[in-house]
């Protein structure tokens, strides 16, 4: 590991143990229903957003792809992976179509425990994981802006419970995990040699869900030394004009929406 992101990954507090009532803290039907709230908003906007991202990590999407190889191998093994993603955020933010009572669910907390397994079955660091749920996050603010400090406070708290949960080291330190990530983003934005077959599916599958493939709005999803690297490709990469109406028209008819219709997030009763 690069040692500025060593530096800043020992900041971050590790996973708890194991799940204890008092972990949700005495807010937690605020948080909740705050995170519920604003991932209904956001729409499909932040996963697309974190997965380019992702691809714009050369380490990252390298060993990812030599780990894994058949989640990324065509559009439609992406488009499957980024349906199954999005299945489970929405059952731990509380924003599907069925209400899931987020991660005061002992159902919620075993699909944390699933999907963890699975990354680790195939060797993938914890700390990428943890800069990938921040880059989830960091979208997510950035699609619902602006938020106020109680809105801030109360997503990050949230997801912070989540991630330690899960397995993955977070804090709610703010400035700890913006620090983090962008010394991962020094240290790992390059060109890999699968970048732009990765990039232009993501970007073809966002028009199918409705997120737009234009360099405007696909950049301003991006952290700094990704938009840099990005930013000369965007337009070559985007879908033409007829491709992108097909996309959006296949899109209504052939993909699955994970989100479902905004309603008020109820914590999980025993």
């Amino acid at each position: 590991m690069d040692p500025q992101v060593a530096a800043a990954f020992a900041r971050i507090d590790r996973p708890f143990a194991a799940f204890a009532p008092g972990l949700l803290g005495s807010d937690f039907e605020a948080q909740l229903r705050t995170v519920s709230a604003l991932w209904f908003r956001c729409g499909y906007r932040p996963g697309i957003g974190a997965y380019l991202a992702f691809f714009l990590l050369r380490d990252f999407i390298v060993l990812h792809d030599e780990r894994f190889p058949p989640r990324f191998a065509s559009l439609q093994a992406m488009a499957k992976s980024f349906y199954e993603t999005d299945l489970f955020i929405r059952a731990v933010t509380d924003s599907g179509k069925e209400p899931s009572s987020g991660i005061s669910s002992p159902a919620v907390r075993k699909l944390l425990a699933q999907i963890m397994a699975r990354h680790r079955a195939i060797g993938i660091p914890d700390w990428m994981m943890t800069w990938f749920g921040w880059a989830l996050f960091e979208n997510v603010e950035t699609a619902c802006a602006p938020l106020d400090a109680g809105q801030q406070r109360l997503h990050l708290a949230y997801m912070t419970t989540t991630y330690r949960l899960m397995g993955v080291p977070f804090t709610a330190d703010r400035a700890a995990m913006t620090a983090f990530a962008r010394a991962v983003e020094r240290a790992h934005t390059a060109p890999a040699p699968q970048l732009e077959r990765h990039a232009r599916a993501i970007l073809r599958i966002g028009e199918m869900v409705g997120v737009s493939s234009a360099p405007a709005a696909i950049l301003q999803m991006l952290p700094a030394a990704a938009r840099e690297l990005f930013a000369p490709l965007a337009a070559r990469l985007r879908p033409g004009l007829v491709r992108r109406v097909s996309l959006r028209v296949l899109g209504r008819l052939l993909v699955p929406r994970a989100a479902g219709s905004p309603r008020v997030a109820v914590p999980f009763e025993n």
